[in-house]
């Protein structure tokens, strides 16, 4: 009983926010390994490609209390953009925040709500606007002066088609790690059918599924030595 209220509570709130994220974390040695299992040539060129910095302190801790700082490019422009992962909806998101639901394989949902900037070159130094601050310190405090840039790194992408659904395949390259991940977007009363068939989907053509699914800076900072201490979680 106490699962079909959770589940009903999910989709409800997914339905009032559009679509649910579905991702998959990939932990295969390489895109050219991974590409023909997902019905491209291996040589097939990434439709673009272009660097992410996460950060975080040193040693890092947001990212395991569920709050994420980057900059990357979208469409052409720089931007910054933080993300706090949630448990569930609630009335006191701010108003400018993008929120919705996601999930990684076949694990919980979660909701996350994120605030993107533009970055301007000549403020170096400045690259968290003020929406993005009131974001982060109202579930964390940040100490924004002892951010540590991981990177950049070369994140190249890949567009497919999986069961039916438009979906992007990409790849941080850290060094000799490949932080690969598949996500597609869909309507919230598909979203458990697609999670099953796309899961079944790569298990069927041998693509390695990481274990545990989650994010590629968790992955990243997982494979440096860090684990949570267990401290200061939303």
């Amino acid at each position: 009983m106490k699962l079909i209220i959770l589940l009903f509570a999910f989709f409800s709130a997914a339905f009032s926010r559009g679509k649910v994220s579905l991702q998959w974390a990939i932990c295969e040695a390489n895109p050219q390994d991974t590409l023909p299992k997902l019905g491209l040539n291996a040589a097939t060129p990434p439709y673009k490609e272009n660097p992410i910095t996460y950060y975080d302190e040193q040693p890092p801790f947001h990212a395991f209390s569920g709050v994420g700082f980057r900059t990357k490019t979208n469409k052409g422009k720089p931007l910054s953009a933080i993300k706090v992962r949630l448990q569930e909806d609630s009335p006191d998101i701010p108003d400018f925040a993008d929120c919705g639901w996601a999930r990684y394989g076949n694990t919980t949902p979660f909701f996350a709500c994120e605030k993107r900037c533009p970055l301007k070159p000549a403020l170096a130094g400045d690259i968290w606007c003020e929406e993005q601050v009131e974001l982060a310190q109202k579930y964390q405090h940040v100490d924004w002066s002892a951010l540590h840039a991981y990177g950049p790194y070369p994140n190249g992408k890949w567009k497919l088609r999986m069961g039916g659904h438009k979906a992007k395949f990409d790849d941080v390259v850290a060094g000799n790690l490949h932080l690969m991940e598949i996500e597609m977007k869909v309507h919230p009363k598909n979203a458990d059918a697609a999670t099953e068939a796309v899961t079944r989907y790569l298990t069927e053509r041998g693509v390695a599924l990481c274990e545990p699914q989650e994010g590629k800076f968790m992955r990243l900072i997982r494979s440096m030595g860090h684990v949570s201490t267990g401290e200061d979680e939303l």
